[in-house]
């Protein structure tokens, strides 16, 4: 049993390698199952044993690399951080894996566009935004958390389509400030806070990036 759930472990492993590879290379739309199928050299049941559809596939991507990134945060403070700035270092880190490689930024926009995945993305954002909520006591309803989640997701998917379509002359540290401070500021946190807490990711990111997680390859 044991050997037949490594076996499966490393089958799945394999296949999410392959689709990563494929989607930095041609993106997603130009991405198809059969072709993760033939590059991970599997057959087509054998994907859809593990991911029913393409979108499991990358929600299982965003969602294992934004948590090698929150583990990292952790791990490579100098000091202990709390939960609320581990969230923003995290997030900042994202964002500018995503934004300071071409490739990851075209499979992102093109996520976006399609809305691919959004309510099991959506489901990640609320847990994660609870969790700070609670950290910094702050009062809310599920309904709140809904609302949070979906407006900051409209923005988001807003700006980064305009970002991308070159409609605004953003720098991608500027996308990431206001990515992360549209989320917070959705939270009603206090604004000198979040400048602060902002400031402290980007020091963070420069003296300690990660550059060994990768979003894709």
């Amino acid at each position: 049993m044991v050997a037949k759930s490594k076996k499966g472990t490393l089958t799945k492993q394999n296949i999410i390698n392959a689709a990563k590879q494929l989607f930095y290379e041609n993106g997603y739309n130009k991405t198809g199952i059969q072709d993760i199928a033939d590059y991970a050299n599997v057959k087509l049941g054998t994907i859809t044993y593990y991911f029913k559809k393409k979108d499991d596939m990358i929600s299982d991507i965003y969602n294992t690399f934004f948590m090698a990134l929150y583990d990292y945060v952790s791990e490579a403070s100098e000091k202990d951080l709390n939960l609320y700035t581990k969230y923003c270092f995290t997030l900042v880190l994202y964002y500018n894996a995503i934004l300071s490689d071409p490739h990851n930024t075209l499979l992102y926009y093109e996520v976006l566009v399609k809305d691919v995945d959004n309510g099991g993305r959506l489901s990640i954002t609320k847990t994660l935004n609870r969790s700070c909520l609670d950290f910094l006591n702050k009062s809310y309803t599920d309904e709140d958390l809904d609302v949070i989640a979906m407006a900051e997701f409209g923005s988001r998917k807003e700006l980064f389509i305009n970002y991308y379509e070159r409609e605004i002359e953003f720098g991608k540290d500027q996308m990431c400030f206001y990515f992360v401070k549209t989320l917070f500021r959705l939270m009603d946190l206090d604004g000198d806070m979040i400048q602060n807490t902002i400031k402290q990711a980007f020091d963070f990111l420069k003296n300690k990036n990660p550059e060994h997680i990768r979003f894709l390859v």
